[in-house]
């Protein structure tokens, strides 16, 4: 018997790692186009600008091969959470994060070749690739090419709620990041999870 779990086949840790990337490109530009007078970090507003406009073009592209790669693979369900995992598994896998957790307390949900994610996890990552994530590409993209989708974004109710909208998907996104890399720190040891994320494999012990 393998003492590894196969958690992350090849595909999938290389849009995780470009995936990343684009959404930080995304939060720094961002804050630098809406702090212009504050914050320099690509060296000018146009810099920035055209930054994001790229990196937001890329992540759309990131996104449906994410998409096409889970359901033509199949791993799709990797993130559809199960009935007991609804009730009481989010009730179970929330106090380990709060409380369980800083007492030692083993994980309540061990991840497996056949359902790697927590209840907690399923819930988040269905609700930011399935919801968020399309909320955000598509006011991206209808903020990038206003003149191309006028009627659709008179309908919306114009390019500023456009614009309110996704800013507010930004915002959550950048949160949702921090709060990622945090979680990712809670294995079996600090780094386990990024190891994992690089090499595909989780070793038992570490689960």
């Amino acid at each position: 018997m393998s003492d590894k779990l196969y958690l992350h086949p090849v595909p999938e840790r290389i849009w995780h790692w470009i995936h990343a990337l684009l959404i930080l490109l995304l939060i720094l530009s961002g804050i630098q186009v809406h702090w212009a007078d504050s914050v320099n970090i690509f060296g000018g507003f146009s810099n920035a600008v055209t930054v994001h406009n790229w990196a937001g073009i890329l992540l759309v592209a990131d996104f449906l091969f994410w998409f096409l790669y889970n359901i033509i693979s199949k791993r799709i369900f990797h993130y559809i959470p199960k009935m007991q995992e609804i009730h009481p598994g989010l009730i179970v896998q929330a106090r380990y994060y709060i409380f369980d957790i800083f007492l030692n307390r083993p994980h309540p949900y061990n991840a497996s070749e056949d359902n790697k994610f927590n209840p907690l996890q399923k819930m988040v990552y269905l609700m930011t690739m399935f919801v968020l994530m399309p909320l955000l590409l598509i006011s991206g993209v209808l903020y990038l090419y206003p003149m191309l989708f006028s009627s659709l974004i008179s309908v919306i109710g114009g390019l500023k709620v456009i614009g309110v909208l996704h800013f507010i998907m930004g915002v959550i996104f950048a949160s949702f990041f921090v709060v990622h890399i945090y979680l990712a720190t809670t294995g079996h040891t600090v780094l386990a999870d990024f190891k994992s994320m690089i090499t595909g494999y989780l070793p038992k012990e570490d689960h």
